[in-house]
C-alpha cells in the first residue's frame, strides 16, 4: 500500500509543472536591476499598455456588422472580410512564433508581412470553396479551415528555411521544437471548442459531471506545452501560462456562462482553488527539501575543508 501511494505522489510531481522548470541566474539578475533602476509607476504602465494591442486587434474583429447567414455567402461579404482580418492576425502570430523561436534563422519582418498577406488570401479561397461546396454558414468554420491554414504556413516556411536549416547547427532541433509547440496550440483549438459543444448539450447533472474535465484537461495542456520546448529556457513559464493558462481560463468561462445550474460554478470554483492550493504547496515543499540539501551538502563539505 505505501508503495502505491509513492508511486502516486511521484506521478503527481511529475505532472506538476512548476516543480521542473528554472529560472536561470541571468533572468532573475535582470528581475533585479530592472526593479532597481527603473519605477513603479513605469512598471505598472507597462503591465496596463502590454495587452492592449492584442485586446484591440480581437475587439476589431466585432466591429463589422455581419448580415442574416440565411442570404447566403454572396449578401456576407463582411463575413469574408472578418475571416480574413483573423487569418492575418493567425499568420502573424505564427510567423512570429517561429521567427523568436529559432532565432539563428533569419526571417525579415517584411518577408513575415509578404508571407501573411499571401497565406491569408489562399486560406480565405480554401474557405470559399469550401463554402460553395458545403454550404454557408460553414459548419466547425476554424476547424474545417485551420489544416488548410497551417499546411499553407509551413509550406511558406519551408521555401523560407530549408537550406538555411540544413546548413545551421542546432535549428533543426529548434524547429522540432517549435513544431511541438504548434501542435499543442491545435491540440487547444481542437480540444476545447467540441467540449463546449458537448458541454451545452448536457443537462445540468451532467454537466456537474462533464465538468470534472476541465482541470483534467488543463492539466495536460500544460504538461504538453512545458515539455514541447525545452531549448527555450526561461520562456517557457510565459508559454505555458498565455497558452494553456489563459486558454483554458476562457472557456472555462464560456461554459459557465452556459451552466444552468450555479453548483456547476462553484464545483469549477473550487477545483481552480484546491489545484492552485496544491501547486503553491508542492513549490514550498520543494523550496524547503532544496534548502534542506544545501545545508546537507554545506555540512558534508565542512568537515573536508577543516581537515585540509
Amino acid at each position: 500500500m505505501a508503495s502505491k501511494c509513492y508511486a502516486l505522489v511521484k506521478l503527481w510531481e511529475s505532472l506538476q509543472v512548476e516543480l521542473h522548470d528554472r529560472y536561470s541566474g541571468e533572468r532573475v539578475i535582470n528581475l533585479e536591476k530592472y526593479t532597481r533602476e527603473k519605477s513603479w509607476l513605469r512598471a505598472i504602465a507597462v503591465l496596463v499598455a502590454t495587452p492592449l494591442p492584442c485586446l484591440i486587434v480581437t475587439l476589431s474583429i466585432d466591429l463589422l456588422p455581419l448580415s442574416d447567414p440565411s442570404l447566403g455567402i454572396k449578401a456576407n461579404g463582411s463575413f469574408i472580410v472578418r475571416e480574413y482580418y483573423a487569418y492575418l492576425g493567425m499568420t502573424f502570430l505564427a510567423l512570429s512564433q517561429f521567427r523568436a523561436g529559432v532565432r539563428c534563422l533569419p526571417y525579415p519582418m517584411t518577408r513575415i508581412f509578404r508571407d501573411t498577406i499571401l497565406i491569408s488570401c489562399l486560406t480565405i479561397g480554401i474557405f470559399y470553396g469550401f463554402v460553395h461546396l458545403i454550404g454557408f454558414p460553414l459548419p466547425f468554420t476554424t476547424l474545417t479551415i485551420v489544416p488548410s491554414w497551417a499546411s499553407l504556413t509551413v509550406v511558406f516556411m519551408v521555401f523560407q528555411w530549408a537550406k538555411k536549416a540544413r546548413e545551421t547547427p542546432g535549428a533543426g532541433r529548434m524547429l522540432f521544437g517549435m513544431f511541438k509547440l504548434w501542435l499543442c496550440d491545435f491540440a487547444l483549438v481542437f480540444t476545447y471548442p467540441p467540449y463546449f459543444h458537448i458541454f451545452t448539450t448536457l443537462g445540468s447533472k451532467e454537466q456537474m459531471v462533464f465538468t470534472v474535465l476541465l482541470p483534467v484537461i488543463k492539466l495536460l495542456m500544460r504538461n504538453l506545452f512545458s515539455r514541447a520546448v525545452n531549448h527555450l529556457g526561461d520562456e517557457i513559464p510565459e508559454l505555458v501560462v498565455f497558452n494553456a493558462d489563459v486558454f483554458g481560463s476562457l472557456f472555462v468561462s464560456y461554459c459557465m456562462q452556459s451552466a444552468p445550474s450555479v453548483w456547476t460554478t462553484v464545483e469549477v470554483m473550487v477545483a481552480d482553488i484546491v489545484m492552485m492550493g496544491l501547486a503553491l504547496r508542492d513549490i514550498e515543499l520543494e523550496w524547503v527539501w532544496e534548502n534542506w540539501r544545501v545545508k546537507l551538502k554545506m555540512k558534508t563539505q565542512k568537515p573536508t575543508t577543516t581537515a585540509q
